[in-house]
This record gives structure tokens, C-alpha cells and sequence, in this order.
């Protein structure tokens, strides 16, 4: 049984990894910015003792900081955090504003970088730790000449920060016995992703937990796909 956080639980995702990870007997600990759409996030918690769901604003180092202690006052450690936390604006280079840029940026790139170094304490005394950034090809420098999909410049620029982000992580955190990888989950079938998405979203959170499961041991600083493919910075 691992000791596992996740951001951005109330919907999509997020929600997802947590009802496939309690399903596996884990300890969950699911974070959720607005009470409006975590309703089913509390209908969840009411039907599991492994769940503890926590208001977080990762935009905000006070209300990171508060969960983050609210977190160690309940778990000793933590094996493994989710930064799935993220927003969206499908605006081409043309049209996108300077203010979605910084908005986008600050919740996919700071506020990943607020949450784990809030809980790196707790990562420092986890089992085998591992953070997984919730990321998207989009964000892949290399493949962004093959891709058929335009628009959505200030997510694909925050997504390649995040690359980067982690590619440091797994640097910086290596001598504290600390992981971290890049994960993108595929094209699903969520709010940001929309109805023609290619996969369903239990589908995609099954495929990427069931390739993180697999990992060795040392496995650390990669960006792979939902399906375990190496994917390029």
C-alpha cells in the first residue's frame, strides 16, 4: 500500500486516479480547488476510509502550504505525488493574450513546482518516492512540427516548461532518493479534452498506472506516453 497525493482530483483525471488507486487499497490524498465540482470527489470520500480530500489552490503558496501541513499532520510520508492539477486555452499563437499565457503557465509549471516542493519533506521519507507530472505530448519540442493539432500555444509552451521542470527534478531530488517523470496520458475524452478525444478516461488512467507499475527502480527523469513509449523532449 502506498501513501499517494493528487492534485486536481475533482473531475477528469484526477478523479479518475483516485477511484482506480483506492480500488487498489492505496492511501489517497486528493486536493480540490473549488467545492462547487468536488461534490462527487465527497461522495467518494464518504464510501472510502483510504481518502482524505483537501481544498488546494495550487496558484497560491499559502493554500499549498496549508494543505501540505494538513498532509503531515494525518501521513508520516508520502510514496508517491501526482501533479495533475492543469487548465487549458486552445487560442493559436495569433489570438492567445499575454493573461492566459501567465495564467496557464502559473497553474501547469508553478504551481507543479509550489505543490512538490511543499511535500518534499514527506516525499523525503517515502517508500521507493516518485513524482509523476501529469504532461502532454504537446509539449514534446521535437514532435511539435508532426503534430496535426494547432492552436493551444500557451499550454503546449507551459507543458514543455513542465518537461523541463521535471527533467531538473529528477536531477536536483536524486541525491534525496527521489524520482520524477513526465507522463502524458494520451488524447482522453475530458472537459479539456473534448467528446472526439481518442481514449475514454478510465481507459488512459489504466494504461499510464499500469506503465508506471512496471517501471525499475531506476527509472527517473523520462517522458513517456500512456502506453509506455518513450516520448522525445
Amino acid at each position: 500500500m502506498k501513501r499517494i497525493l493528487i492534485t486536481g482530483a475533482s473531475r477528469g483525471i484526477g478523479y479518475e486516479l483516485c477511484k482506480q488507486l483506492l480500488k487498489e487499497e492505496h492511501q489517497v490524498v486528493a486536493t480540490y480547488r473549488s467545492e462547487k465540482t468536488a461534490g462527487p470527489l465527497f461522495e467518494l470520500e464518504d464510501r472510502s476510509k483510504n481518502l482524505l480530500c483537501l481544498s488546494m489552490d495550487v496558484n497560491s503558496s499559502t493554500s499549498v502550504q496549508s494543505a501540505a501541513e494538513e498532509i503531515s499532520e494525518k501521513f508520516p510520508f508520502l510514496d508517491q505525488v501526482f501533479n495533475n492539477a492543469g487548465i487549458l486555452d486552445w487560442s493559436p499563437l495569433g489570438q492567445v493574450s499575454a493573461e492566459s499565457f501567465l495564467s496557464i503557465y502559473e497553474t501547469n509549471v508553478v504551481g507543479v513546482f509550489r505543490v512538490s516542493m511543499a511535500v518534499l519533506p514527506l516525499l523525503q521519507k517515502g517508500h521507493e518516492p516518485l513524482i509523476i507530472n501529469l504532461s502532454s505530448r504537446l509539449g514534446s519540442i521535437e514532435l511539435r512540427g508532426n503534430s496535426h493539432l494547432g492552436g493551444a500555444i500557451a499550454y503546449q509552451c507551459s507543458k514543455a516548461a513542465l518537461n523541463m521542470l521535471t527533467r531538473q527534478m529528477s536531477i536536483d531530488f536524486a541525491k534525496e532518493g527521489i524520482r520524477a517523470i513526465a507522463i502524458s496520458p494520451g488524447w482522453v475524452r475530458t472537459d479539456m479534452g473534448g467528446r472526439e478525444a481518442k481514449y475514454e478516461v478510465s481507459e488512459s488512467v489504466k494504461l499510464f498506472l499500469s506503465q508506471i507499475a512496471q517501471l525499475p527502480s531506476s527509472a527517473n527523469g523520462i517522458f513517456m506516453g500512456e502506453d509506455g513509449e518513450i516520448i522525445p523532449w
